[in-house]
């Protein structure tokens, strides 16, 4: 509340939720599809993509002569190894933070799980970090937490070597340019809000 600028406009509200996924997201004829099937925590926001997920793999496996245990053994397996990666993102946050308050003193010092263990000391110790194809956070968003977070690696991608010096800062200054342009042509905050939602506040 201290760190508002202006008045509240209401008290805040505390939402208590559990955080977990169901042993099986598929079971008989029954599918749960978004908060139905988990939820681990609004810090990425991750529901909609887990809807979204959840569609695609069924369309995917979508029954054709009655529900084969095989399609539902492999639609469960493939979002319960999509839900756990997201899950080792998510703490991958809390276990890495630099803060003094019990809190994060606590998150910093919690057991993690042996794979987001495994990454990190892969990250640490080659500077890669390996992904399924198809998961929600890509290697890049890794690098940046765990580099954001203070985690320097002990060695590079070889691939680094083919370069010079010149030619990766002529690649970064066209990336630059490519970024300032198209920021360039972006419209503002209030803007965008004025033309797709200019509907009133309440009150």
């Amino acid at each position: 509340m201290k760190n508002l600028q202006g008045e509240p406009i209401g008290e805040p509200r505390l939402i208590p939720f559990r955080t977990g996924m169901r042993k099986e997201q598929w079971k008989a004829n029954c599918v749960a599809v978004g908060l139905a099937g988990g939820f681990i925590e609004p810090l990425e926001s991750t529901s909609i993509h887990f809807i979204q997920r959840a569609v695609f793999k069924l369309l995917d496996k979508f029954p054709h002569r009655g529900v084969q245990p095989v399609e539902v053994n492999q639609y469960n397996s493939e979002f319960k190894r999509e839900f756990y990666n997201v899950r080792d993102f998510i703490i991958l946050h809390y276990h890495l933070n630099q803060r003094d308050e019990d809190f994060w003193i606590q998150c910093r010092e919690m057991d993690i799980p042996e794979s987001l263990r495994n990454k990190i000391e892969i990250f640490k110790t080659t500077g890669k970090v390996f992904n399924d194809p198809d998961v929600l956070f890509t290697p890049q968003s890794w690098y940046q937490v765990m580099l954001g977070q203070g985690v320097m690696p002990e060695d590079y991608h070889p691939f680094a070597d083919t370069a010079s010096m010149d030619e990766l800062e002529q690649m970064l200054d066209k990336l630059r340019i490519s970024i300032e342009q198209q920021a360039a042509n972006l419209p503002t905050h209030q803007n965008f809000i004025n033309r797709y939602c200019p509907a009133k506040p309440d009150g």
